[in-house]
Protein backbone atom coordinates (compact mmCIF):
# COMPACT_ATOMS: atom_id res chain seq x y z
CA UNK A 1 0.00 0.00 0.00
CA UNK A 2 1.38 3.38 -1.03
CA UNK A 3 1.30 6.61 0.95
CA UNK A 4 -0.08 5.02 4.11
CA UNK A 5 2.68 6.09 6.48
CA UNK A 6 0.29 8.57 8.06
CA UNK A 7 -1.74 5.59 9.33
CA UNK A 8 1.29 4.31 11.23
CA UNK A 9 2.19 7.72 12.70
CA UNK A 10 -1.42 8.34 13.69
CA UNK A 11 -1.78 4.89 15.25
CA UNK A 12 1.46 5.06 17.26
CA UNK A 13 1.19 8.80 17.94
CA UNK A 14 -1.98 8.17 19.93
CA UNK A 15 0.30 6.86 22.72
CA UNK A 16 1.82 10.28 23.32
CA UNK A 17 -1.51 12.00 24.04
CA UNK A 18 -2.76 9.51 26.64
CA UNK A 19 -1.92 11.79 29.61
CA UNK A 20 -3.80 14.67 27.96
CA UNK A 21 -6.87 12.45 27.52
CA UNK A 22 -6.59 11.42 31.17
CA UNK A 23 -6.48 15.03 32.36
CA UNK A 24 -9.50 15.94 30.23
CA UNK A 25 -11.29 12.94 31.72
CA UNK A 26 -10.41 14.17 35.22
CA UNK A 27 -11.89 17.58 34.45
CA UNK A 28 -15.12 16.02 33.15
CA UNK A 29 -15.49 13.67 36.10
CA UNK A 30 -14.94 16.44 38.66
CA UNK A 31 -16.93 19.19 36.95
CA UNK A 32 -19.60 17.58 34.80
CA UNK A 33 -22.39 15.18 35.66
CA UNK A 34 -21.88 12.71 32.82
CA UNK A 35 -21.69 8.93 32.88
CA UNK A 36 -19.64 8.92 29.68
CA UNK A 37 -16.23 10.62 29.78
CA UNK A 38 -14.18 11.89 26.86
CA UNK A 39 -11.57 9.22 27.63
CA UNK A 40 -14.07 6.41 27.11
CA UNK A 41 -15.27 7.89 23.80
CA UNK A 42 -11.81 8.61 22.34
CA UNK A 43 -10.37 5.26 23.34
CA UNK A 44 -13.39 3.43 21.96
CA UNK A 45 -12.89 5.25 18.64
CA UNK A 46 -9.20 4.28 18.70
CA UNK A 47 -10.17 0.66 19.21
CA UNK A 48 -12.51 0.88 16.22
CA UNK A 49 -9.65 2.48 14.25
CA UNK A 50 -7.39 -0.46 15.16
CA UNK A 51 -10.09 -2.91 14.03
CA UNK A 52 -10.48 -1.06 10.70
CA UNK A 53 -6.70 -1.21 10.16
CA UNK A 54 -6.81 -4.98 10.63
CA UNK A 55 -9.38 -5.13 7.82
CA UNK A 56 -7.32 -2.76 5.63
CA UNK A 57 -4.19 -4.90 5.91
CA UNK A 58 -5.99 -8.28 5.83
CA UNK A 59 -4.97 -9.03 2.23
CA UNK A 60 -1.28 -8.38 2.89
CA UNK A 61 -0.87 -9.70 6.43
CA UNK A 62 -1.63 -13.17 7.72
CA UNK A 63 -1.45 -11.72 11.24
CA UNK A 64 -4.26 -9.35 10.32
CA UNK A 65 -6.35 -12.24 8.98
CA UNK A 66 -5.73 -14.40 12.05
CA UNK A 67 -6.51 -11.41 14.28
CA UNK A 68 -9.83 -10.75 12.56
CA UNK A 69 -10.90 -14.40 12.92
CA UNK A 70 -9.84 -14.40 16.57
CA UNK A 71 -11.68 -11.14 17.37
CA UNK A 72 -14.87 -12.37 15.66
CA UNK A 73 -14.81 -15.55 17.78
CA UNK A 74 -14.14 -13.52 20.93
CA UNK A 75 -16.94 -11.06 20.07
CA UNK A 76 -19.38 -13.93 19.57
CA UNK A 77 -18.38 -15.34 22.95
CA UNK A 78 -18.92 -11.97 24.65
CA UNK A 79 -22.34 -11.76 22.99
CA UNK A 80 -23.17 -15.19 24.42
CA UNK A 81 -21.92 -14.11 27.85
CA UNK A 82 -24.14 -11.01 27.78
CA UNK A 83 -27.19 -12.94 26.54
CA UNK A 84 -26.95 -15.75 29.10
CA UNK A 85 -26.10 -13.54 32.06
CA UNK A 86 -29.06 -11.37 31.12
CA UNK A 87 -31.16 -14.48 31.81
CA UNK A 88 -29.25 -15.52 34.93
CA UNK A 89 -28.73 -12.20 36.75
CA UNK A 90 -31.41 -10.04 38.34
CA UNK A 91 -30.86 -7.14 38.31
CA UNK A 92 -28.72 -6.94 35.16
CA UNK A 93 -27.10 -3.58 34.40
CA UNK A 94 -26.45 -4.01 30.70
CA UNK A 95 -24.78 -0.61 30.33
CA UNK A 96 -22.13 -1.43 32.93
CA UNK A 97 -21.70 -4.95 31.55
CA UNK A 98 -21.03 -3.69 28.00
CA UNK A 99 -18.73 -0.93 29.28
CA UNK A 100 -16.70 -3.53 31.19
CA UNK A 101 -16.37 -5.84 28.18
CA UNK A 102 -15.32 -2.87 26.06
CA UNK A 103 -12.42 -2.41 28.50
CA UNK A 104 -11.65 -6.13 28.52
CA UNK A 105 -11.31 -6.44 24.74
CA UNK A 106 -9.23 -3.25 24.46
CA UNK A 107 -5.96 -5.05 25.21
CA UNK A 108 -6.60 -7.70 22.57
CA UNK A 109 -7.51 -5.24 19.81
CA UNK A 110 -4.67 -2.78 20.52
CA UNK A 111 -2.05 -5.52 20.91
CA UNK A 112 -3.05 -7.21 17.65
CA UNK A 113 -3.25 -3.84 15.93
CA UNK A 114 0.26 -2.93 17.13
CA UNK A 115 1.62 -6.29 15.94
CA UNK A 116 0.15 -5.84 12.47
CA UNK A 117 1.26 -2.20 12.13
CA UNK A 118 4.78 -2.86 13.42
CA UNK A 119 5.12 -5.89 11.13
CA UNK A 120 3.94 -3.99 8.06
CA UNK A 121 6.12 -0.88 8.54
CA UNK A 122 9.26 -2.27 10.20
CA UNK A 123 11.17 -2.41 6.90
CA UNK A 124 10.36 1.17 5.91
CA UNK A 125 10.08 3.02 9.24
CA UNK A 126 12.32 3.13 12.31
CA UNK A 127 9.63 1.72 14.58
CA UNK A 128 11.82 1.63 17.69
CA UNK A 129 12.78 5.31 17.41
CA UNK A 130 9.22 6.50 16.73
CA UNK A 131 7.75 4.33 19.49
CA UNK A 132 10.43 5.54 21.94
CA UNK A 133 9.71 9.19 21.10
CA UNK A 134 6.00 8.76 21.76
CA UNK A 135 6.56 6.86 25.00
CA UNK A 136 9.02 9.55 26.13
CA UNK A 137 6.52 12.29 25.26
CA UNK A 138 3.85 10.61 27.41
CA UNK A 139 6.38 10.17 30.22
CA UNK A 140 7.44 13.83 30.15
CA UNK A 141 3.85 15.11 30.11
CA UNK A 142 3.00 13.01 33.17
CA UNK A 143 6.08 13.97 35.17
CA UNK A 144 6.03 17.70 34.28
CA UNK A 145 2.31 17.99 35.12
CA UNK A 146 2.76 15.92 38.27
CA UNK A 147 5.69 17.90 39.65
CA UNK A 148 4.25 21.22 38.43
CA UNK A 149 0.97 20.65 40.27
CA UNK A 150 2.82 19.68 43.44
CA UNK A 151 4.92 22.84 43.32
CA UNK A 152 1.85 25.00 42.73
CA UNK A 153 -0.26 23.22 45.35
CA UNK A 154 -2.90 22.19 42.81
CA UNK A 155 -2.23 18.44 42.83
CA UNK A 156 -5.09 16.11 43.70
CA UNK A 157 -4.49 13.77 46.63
CA UNK A 158 -4.14 10.03 46.01
CA UNK A 159 -6.03 9.07 49.18
CA UNK A 160 -9.08 10.51 50.89
CA UNK A 161 -8.23 9.39 54.41
CA UNK A 162 -5.19 8.76 56.61
CA UNK A 163 -2.62 8.01 53.88
CA UNK A 164 -0.60 10.57 51.94
CA UNK A 165 0.29 10.92 48.26
CA UNK A 166 -0.44 13.01 45.19
CA UNK A 167 -1.68 12.26 41.67
CA UNK A 168 -1.29 15.58 39.84
CA UNK A 169 -4.28 16.36 37.65
CA UNK A 170 -5.03 12.71 37.05
CA UNK A 171 -8.17 11.10 38.45
CA UNK A 172 -7.29 7.48 39.23
CA UNK A 173 -4.18 6.96 41.38
CA UNK A 174 -4.10 3.20 40.72
CA UNK A 175 -4.20 3.63 36.95
CA UNK A 176 -1.62 6.41 37.08
CA UNK A 177 0.64 4.23 39.23
CA UNK A 178 0.40 1.34 36.76
CA UNK A 179 1.06 3.68 33.82
CA UNK A 180 4.14 5.20 35.43
CA UNK A 181 5.42 1.76 36.43
CA UNK A 182 5.31 0.57 32.81
CA UNK A 183 6.88 3.80 31.53
CA UNK A 184 9.72 3.89 34.08
CA UNK A 185 11.98 1.22 32.53
CA UNK A 186 11.17 2.46 29.03
CA UNK A 187 12.16 6.01 30.01
CA UNK A 188 15.30 4.69 31.71
CA UNK A 189 16.18 3.00 28.40
CA UNK A 190 16.65 6.47 26.86
CA UNK A 191 19.54 7.11 29.26
CA UNK A 192 21.05 3.67 28.64
CA UNK A 193 20.94 4.27 24.88
CA UNK A 194 22.24 7.84 24.88
CA UNK A 195 24.72 8.20 27.75
CA UNK A 196 28.29 7.19 26.94
CA UNK A 197 30.00 9.67 29.27
CA UNK A 198 29.11 11.88 32.23
CA UNK A 199 28.82 14.87 29.89
CA UNK A 200 25.54 13.42 28.62
CA UNK A 201 24.13 12.55 32.04
CA UNK A 202 21.22 14.93 31.36
CA UNK A 203 19.51 12.10 29.45
CA UNK A 204 18.74 10.65 32.89
CA UNK A 205 16.54 13.67 33.73
CA UNK A 206 13.29 12.25 32.20
CA UNK A 207 13.68 9.09 34.27
CA UNK A 208 14.47 11.03 37.45
CA UNK A 209 11.40 13.25 36.99
CA UNK A 210 9.18 10.23 36.41
CA UNK A 211 10.74 8.39 39.37
CA UNK A 212 10.02 11.34 41.67
CA UNK A 213 6.42 11.36 40.43
CA UNK A 214 6.14 7.62 41.01
CA UNK A 215 7.45 7.86 44.57
CA UNK A 216 5.30 10.87 45.48
CA UNK A 217 2.19 9.05 44.27
CA UNK A 218 2.33 7.27 47.60
CA UNK A 219 1.65 3.71 46.41
CA UNK A 220 3.77 0.64 47.01
CA UNK A 221 3.60 -0.03 43.26
CA UNK A 222 5.19 3.34 42.48
CA UNK A 223 8.12 2.92 44.84
CA UNK A 224 8.64 -0.71 43.88
CA UNK A 225 8.71 0.09 40.15
CA UNK A 226 11.48 2.67 40.63
CA UNK A 227 13.59 0.24 42.66
CA UNK A 228 13.05 -2.69 40.26
CA UNK A 229 13.88 -0.59 37.17
CA UNK A 230 17.12 0.62 38.72
CA UNK A 231 18.07 -2.83 40.01
CA UNK A 232 17.58 -4.44 36.59
CA UNK A 233 19.55 -1.67 34.88
CA UNK A 234 22.37 -1.92 37.44
CA UNK A 235 22.62 -5.71 37.15
CA UNK A 236 22.72 -5.60 33.33
CA UNK A 237 25.31 -2.80 33.30
CA UNK A 238 27.45 -4.55 35.91
CA UNK A 239 27.36 -7.78 33.89
CA UNK A 240 28.49 -5.85 30.81
CA UNK A 241 31.63 -4.77 32.66
CA UNK A 242 32.94 -8.19 31.74
CA UNK A 243 32.32 -7.71 28.01
CA UNK A 244 34.18 -5.68 25.41
CA UNK A 245 31.63 -2.83 25.82
CA UNK A 246 32.63 -1.97 29.40
CA UNK A 247 34.01 1.45 28.48
CA UNK A 248 30.58 2.50 27.12
CA UNK A 249 28.57 1.72 30.22
CA UNK A 250 30.67 3.04 33.13
CA UNK A 251 28.87 6.39 33.37
CA UNK A 252 25.43 4.74 33.31
CA UNK A 253 26.51 2.19 35.91
CA UNK A 254 27.75 4.87 38.31
CA UNK A 255 24.60 6.96 37.85
CA UNK A 256 22.25 3.97 38.29
CA UNK A 257 24.05 2.90 41.48
CA UNK A 258 23.91 6.45 42.86
CA UNK A 259 20.18 6.70 42.10
CA UNK A 260 19.59 3.32 43.71
CA UNK A 261 21.42 4.48 46.84
CA UNK A 262 19.45 7.74 46.94
CA UNK A 263 16.17 5.86 46.48
CA UNK A 264 17.06 3.46 49.27
CA UNK A 265 18.16 6.26 51.59
CA UNK A 266 14.99 8.29 51.03
CA UNK A 267 12.59 5.35 51.21
CA UNK A 268 11.98 5.77 54.99
CA UNK A 269 10.65 9.30 54.37
CA UNK A 270 8.71 8.42 51.21
CA UNK A 271 4.87 8.54 51.17
CA UNK A 272 4.66 4.82 50.31
CA UNK A 273 6.76 3.87 53.34
CA UNK A 274 4.74 6.10 55.66
CA UNK A 275 1.49 4.78 54.19
CA UNK A 276 2.61 1.21 54.85
CA UNK A 277 3.12 2.00 58.55
CA UNK A 278 -0.16 3.90 58.64
CA UNK A 279 -1.85 0.75 57.32
CA UNK A 280 -0.05 -1.36 59.95
CA UNK A 281 -1.19 1.02 62.71
CA UNK A 282 -4.77 0.74 61.44
CA UNK A 283 -4.60 -3.06 61.48
CA UNK A 284 -3.14 -3.12 64.99
CA UNK A 285 -5.76 -0.66 66.25
CA UNK A 286 -8.48 -2.84 64.75
CA UNK A 287 -7.04 -5.94 66.44
CA UNK A 288 -6.79 -4.11 69.75
CA UNK A 289 -10.41 -2.98 69.49
CA UNK A 290 -11.57 -6.55 68.78
CA UNK A 291 -9.48 -7.80 71.69
CA UNK A 292 -11.06 -5.29 74.08
CA UNK A 293 -14.57 -6.19 72.96
CA UNK A 294 -13.97 -9.90 73.67
CA UNK A 295 -14.34 -11.20 77.22
CA UNK A 296 -10.99 -11.47 78.97
CA UNK A 297 -9.37 -14.88 79.00
CA UNK A 298 -6.50 -16.08 81.10
CA UNK A 299 -3.50 -16.89 78.95
CA UNK A 300 -0.30 -18.68 79.71
CA UNK A 301 2.78 -16.42 79.98
CA UNK A 302 4.46 -18.19 77.07
CA UNK A 303 1.49 -17.54 74.82
CA UNK A 304 1.43 -13.88 75.80
CA UNK A 305 5.09 -13.52 74.95
CA UNK A 306 4.59 -15.07 71.55
CA UNK A 307 1.65 -12.74 70.84
CA UNK A 308 3.74 -9.72 71.79
CA UNK A 309 6.46 -10.61 69.32
CA UNK A 310 4.05 -10.91 66.38
CA UNK A 311 1.24 -8.39 66.35
CA UNK A 312 0.18 -9.11 62.75
CA UNK A 313 -0.96 -12.52 61.59
CA UNK A 314 -1.01 -13.94 58.05
CA UNK A 315 -4.39 -12.35 57.29
CA UNK A 316 -3.08 -8.95 58.34
CA UNK A 317 0.00 -9.33 56.10
CA UNK A 318 -2.27 -10.32 53.22
CA UNK A 319 -4.44 -7.27 53.88
CA UNK A 320 -1.34 -5.06 53.97
CA UNK A 321 -0.20 -6.34 50.56
CA UNK A 322 -3.60 -6.51 48.86
CA UNK A 323 -5.27 -3.53 50.57
CA UNK A 324 -8.48 -5.43 51.42
CA UNK A 325 -8.81 -6.96 47.93
CA UNK A 326 -8.60 -10.41 49.52
CA UNK A 327 -12.05 -9.83 51.05
CA UNK A 328 -13.67 -9.22 47.67
CA UNK A 329 -11.69 -12.14 46.21
CA UNK A 330 -13.08 -14.48 48.88
CA UNK A 331 -16.62 -13.29 48.08
CA UNK A 332 -16.22 -13.86 44.32
CA UNK A 333 -14.61 -17.28 44.89
CA UNK A 334 -17.59 -18.31 47.00
CA UNK A 335 -20.03 -17.11 44.32
CA UNK A 336 -18.12 -18.91 41.59
CA UNK A 337 -17.98 -22.15 43.59
CA UNK A 338 -21.79 -22.13 43.95
CA UNK A 339 -22.41 -21.33 40.27
CA UNK A 340 -23.61 -24.09 37.88
CA UNK A 341 -21.10 -25.55 35.43
CA UNK A 342 -22.49 -23.45 32.54
CA UNK A 343 -21.68 -20.22 34.36
CA UNK A 344 -18.26 -21.53 35.33
CA UNK A 345 -17.52 -22.08 31.65
CA UNK A 346 -19.19 -18.96 30.18
CA UNK A 347 -18.49 -16.59 33.06
CA UNK A 348 -20.55 -14.63 35.55
CA UNK A 349 -20.39 -11.31 33.74
CA UNK A 350 -19.30 -7.99 35.18
CA UNK A 351 -18.70 -8.26 38.93
CA UNK A 352 -20.64 -11.52 39.29
CA UNK A 353 -24.07 -11.41 40.91
CA UNK A 354 -24.96 -8.02 42.34
CA UNK A 355 -28.12 -6.62 43.90
CA UNK A 356 -29.66 -3.18 44.39
CA UNK A 357 -28.43 -3.25 47.96
CA UNK A 358 -24.96 -4.57 46.99
CA UNK A 359 -23.92 -2.77 43.78
CA UNK A 360 -21.27 -4.19 41.40
CA UNK A 361 -17.82 -4.29 42.97
CA UNK A 362 -14.72 -5.62 41.24
CA UNK A 363 -11.91 -7.39 43.08
CA UNK A 364 -9.37 -5.06 41.41
CA UNK A 365 -7.03 -7.96 40.68
CA UNK A 366 -7.22 -8.20 36.91
CA UNK A 367 -6.63 -11.89 36.32
CA UNK A 368 -9.22 -12.89 38.92
CA UNK A 369 -11.71 -10.29 37.67
CA UNK A 370 -11.29 -11.54 34.10
CA UNK A 371 -11.51 -15.21 35.06
CA UNK A 372 -14.71 -14.86 37.09
CA UNK A 373 -16.31 -12.52 34.54
CA UNK A 374 -15.40 -14.52 31.43
CA UNK A 375 -15.33 -18.06 32.81
CA UNK A 376 -12.92 -20.79 31.75
CA UNK A 377 -13.65 -20.55 28.02
CA UNK A 378 -13.68 -16.75 27.91
CA UNK A 379 -10.50 -16.39 29.95
CA UNK A 380 -8.64 -18.79 27.66
CA UNK A 381 -9.85 -16.80 24.66
CA UNK A 382 -8.82 -13.52 26.25
CA UNK A 383 -5.35 -14.69 27.25
CA UNK A 384 -4.56 -16.40 23.90
CA UNK A 385 -2.73 -13.42 22.27
CA UNK A 386 -0.67 -12.94 25.44
CA UNK A 387 0.32 -16.61 25.43
CA UNK A 388 1.36 -16.49 21.77
CA UNK A 389 3.46 -13.37 22.28
CA UNK A 390 4.94 -14.53 25.59
CA UNK A 391 5.88 -18.03 24.45
CA UNK A 392 7.39 -16.72 21.19
CA UNK A 393 9.58 -14.24 23.06
CA UNK A 394 10.67 -16.91 25.58
CA UNK A 395 11.61 -19.33 22.77
CA UNK A 396 13.69 -16.62 21.09
CA UNK A 397 15.35 -15.81 24.41
CA UNK A 398 16.16 -19.49 24.94
CA UNK A 399 17.81 -19.59 21.50
CA UNK A 400 19.73 -16.37 22.19
CA UNK A 401 20.43 -15.97 25.94
CA UNK A 402 22.73 -13.01 25.18
CA UNK A 403 19.52 -10.93 25.21
CA UNK A 404 19.86 -10.89 28.99
CA UNK A 405 22.71 -8.41 28.49
CA UNK A 406 20.77 -6.28 26.01
CA UNK A 407 19.47 -3.11 27.66
CA UNK A 408 16.54 -2.74 25.26
CA UNK A 409 15.32 -6.30 25.79
CA UNK A 410 15.69 -6.10 29.56
CA UNK A 411 13.96 -2.74 29.96
CA UNK A 412 11.01 -3.68 27.74
CA UNK A 413 10.81 -7.02 29.55
CA UNK A 414 10.87 -5.23 32.91
CA UNK A 415 7.96 -3.05 31.78
CA UNK A 416 5.97 -6.16 30.84
CA UNK A 417 6.84 -7.99 34.08
CA UNK A 418 5.78 -4.94 36.09
CA UNK A 419 2.50 -4.74 34.16
CA UNK A 420 1.75 -8.43 34.73
CA UNK A 421 2.67 -8.23 38.42
CA UNK A 422 0.55 -5.13 38.99
CA UNK A 423 -2.35 -6.71 37.08
CA UNK A 424 -2.20 -9.75 39.36
CA UNK A 425 -1.87 -7.94 42.69
CA UNK A 426 -3.34 -4.45 42.28
CA UNK A 427 -5.33 -4.52 39.02
CA UNK A 428 -6.05 -1.53 36.79
CA UNK A 429 -3.91 -2.77 33.90
CA UNK A 430 -5.96 -5.05 31.65
CA UNK A 431 -9.26 -3.53 32.76
CA UNK A 432 -8.01 0.04 32.21
CA UNK A 433 -7.54 1.11 28.56
CA UNK A 434 -5.53 4.12 29.77
CA UNK A 435 -2.85 1.65 30.93
CA UNK A 436 -3.35 -1.20 28.48
CA UNK A 437 -2.03 0.71 25.47
CA UNK A 438 1.44 1.04 27.02
CA UNK A 439 1.56 -2.68 27.73
CA UNK A 440 0.39 -3.47 24.19
CA UNK A 441 3.11 -1.25 22.68
CA UNK A 442 5.87 -2.86 24.79
CA UNK A 443 4.70 -6.42 24.09
CA UNK A 444 4.33 -5.77 20.34
CA UNK A 445 7.82 -4.24 20.21
CA UNK A 446 9.43 -7.34 21.75
CA UNK A 447 7.37 -9.66 19.57
CA UNK A 448 7.86 -7.89 16.21
CA UNK A 449 10.78 -5.47 16.28
CA UNK A 450 13.48 -6.32 18.81
CA UNK A 451 14.75 -9.64 17.48
CA UNK A 452 14.34 -8.66 13.81
CA UNK A 453 16.31 -5.50 14.51
CA UNK A 454 19.19 -7.48 15.95
CA UNK A 455 19.25 -9.80 12.97
CA UNK A 456 19.34 -6.86 10.51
Amino acid sequence: MKNTYWLFFLFVGFISIQPIIDMLTTYMVLNMDSGLSIGVVIRFLYMIFAGVLLLVFAKQSKWARYSIIYLIVFALFLGLNIYLNHQWKDPYYIGQEIKFFNKVVYMNVTLLGMIVMFSHYRSSVDVKRILSKNLLTASLIISIVFIGTMLTGTALESYQYNKIGFKGWFYAANELGATIAILLPLTLLLALDKVRSFSKAYYWIPFILLAVSSIMLGTKVGLGAVILSLVVATVVLFAKLFTNKRSLIKANLVISILLLIVTGATTPISPAYKNTYTHIDMLEAKKEKIKQEKPEKKEKPAKKKKQKESNLDDKDIQNLILSSREQFLAHHKEEYAKAPIARKMIGMGFSGDYTKQLPPKMIEMDFYDLFFSLGIIGFLLWVLPLLVVGLTVLVRLFKDPSQLLDESFMMYSTAIVLALGIAFVAGHVFTAPAVTIYFAAAAAYLFVIHFKQRQA
